[in-house]
């Protein structure tokens, strides 16, 4: 068994212990992965170094083939930083489309938003103006 490999089996123990690097990715991805393996592995996390996250799969199966069960691991991690990293990316896009979504089912919140824009763009005028008034005195 290497140290510094990141996928290290162990026969006699039964387990594979994959060396994640939270620099790449993030906790939220590790979770899912591991989610997604609870069916067929016991799953125990640590954190190993300062940007490591040391990940331990215990078969749950004898006939599962460790290597497999690591390298499919992997798979999911990339898997979800995908997922995650599209979620930031299209954030705003899924915003308005809820929006719309939204007001169009209900077309009296389009009116009362664009009344409360008003209002607040009237509010912002009548401050501006009394700071200009204030400020020729």
């Amino acid at each position: 068994m290497k140290k510094d490999s990141v996928l290290e089996k162990n026969e006699k123990e039964d387990f594979v212990k994959l060396c994640v690097d939270s620099r790449v990715y993030s906790k939220e991805s590790i979770f899912a992965a591991g989610y997604i393996f609870l069916d067929r592995a016991y799953i125990y996390l640590d954190k190993e170094a300062v940007d490591k996250i040391g990940v331990w799969l215990y078969r749950k199966d004898k006939k599962e083939n460790l290597d497999i069960l690591g390298k499919e691991f992997y798979n999911e991690l990339l898997n979800y930083a995908h997922y995650f990293s599209s979620l930031k990316t299209n954030a705003e896009s899924l915003k308005l489309i809820l929006q719309r979504a939204l007001f169009s089912a209900a077309p009296s919140m389009v009116q009362e938003a664009e009344e409360k824009e008003i209002e607040d763009l009237i509010k912002e005028l009548e401050e501006e103006e009394k700071q200009e008034s204030g400020k020729k005195k």
